[in-house]
């Protein structure tokens, strides 16, 4: 491991970013292995603060991990997206390597089973949040056009795979989720509890009600449109340290931008 911390630059509020700062709490990873650097907002300048390297290009989060003095070129390896990192920092943890915190249950399954179910969940959980872009360019003050129709289909597009999680989840029992419990979270579990959040914190938008509606679910049958399962786990897991927004670290939208994310198109929310 380096004498250096390893660094991720982040826009610590944005919903990618904000499923690995999860992880690093839910992992136990101090900074003194991996340092959170705050991006400002891209219209706030876009800048890592001063006592920090220039963020890399690219879109965030990104973990620059240092090499050895004396290395010829660029002073850092890079790694780009979430979903990325996290699987790397987990292949540490489970193994102990570089220093990092070995692991006490495994994040991504225990077993081929295990890993094939979380790999579903996360797929339909990362789903989501990709979906949520044209909703929000579309419906909200924070997009680029008004197009109030588009925006309520892309709504519908979203339910469908919170209806399969549905499904995945309806066995569980989350009171052991709970902080103090004695469950801890899969990678999956992080990526879903970070959408669900992103939309009710950001855009007042309760993805966990449904819509109440017969619908169509993604096996074409009929099915009312409620997941109370969902609104279990997303209860669940707000308990958890590791769920709780610091607005001193910037985890916080700024009014501002609150704002506009939270002003829908007439019909839309």
């Amino acid at each position: 491991m380096s004498s250096r911390p390893w660094l991720l630059y982040a826009y610590p509020w944005m919903p990618f970013p904000r499923r690995v700062t999860i992880y690093l709490r839910e992992k136990r990873i101090p900074s003194s292995l991996v340092t959170v650097v705050p991006v400002s907002d891209p219209q706030l300048g876009n800048a890592s603060p001063s006592e920090f390297p220039q963020r890399p290009q690219g879109s965030l989060p990104i973990l620059a991990i240092p090499l050895a003095h004396g290395h010829q070129g660029e002073p850092y390896l890079f790694i780009q997206q979430s979903l990325a990192i996290i699987n790397y920092l987990d292949e540490l943890c489970d193994s102990g390597h570089q220093g990092f915190p070995l692991s006490h249950y495994s994040m991504r399954g225990a077993d081929a089973l295990g890993r094939a179910r979380q790999t579903a969940l996360l797929a339909l959980a990362d789903e989501c949040t990709i979906a949520w872009n044209p909703v929000r360019t579309f419906g909200t003050d924070a997009g680029t056009m008004s197009i109030p129709e588009a925006a309520k289909e892309m709504i519908r597009w979203v339910r469908r795979p919170l209806g399969a999680i549905e499904g995945l989840l309806k066995d569980r029992d989350f009171s052991s989720l709970r902080q103090g419990g004695g469950q801890g979270p899969t990678i999956a579990e992080i990526v879903l509890y970070q959408f669900l959040e992103f939309t009710m914190d950001c855009y007042g938008k309760d993805m966990t009600q449904g819509s109440s509606e017969v619908v169509k679910d993604v096996y074409g049958k009929d099915v009312v449109e409620l997941f109370p399962k969902l609104r279990e786990f997303y209860a669940a897991f707000k308990t958890r340290d590791s769920a709780k927004r610091d607005p001193m670290a910037g985890e916080v939208a700024s009014e501002a931008v609150l704002k506009k994310m939270q002003t829908w198109a007439d019909g839309v929310a």
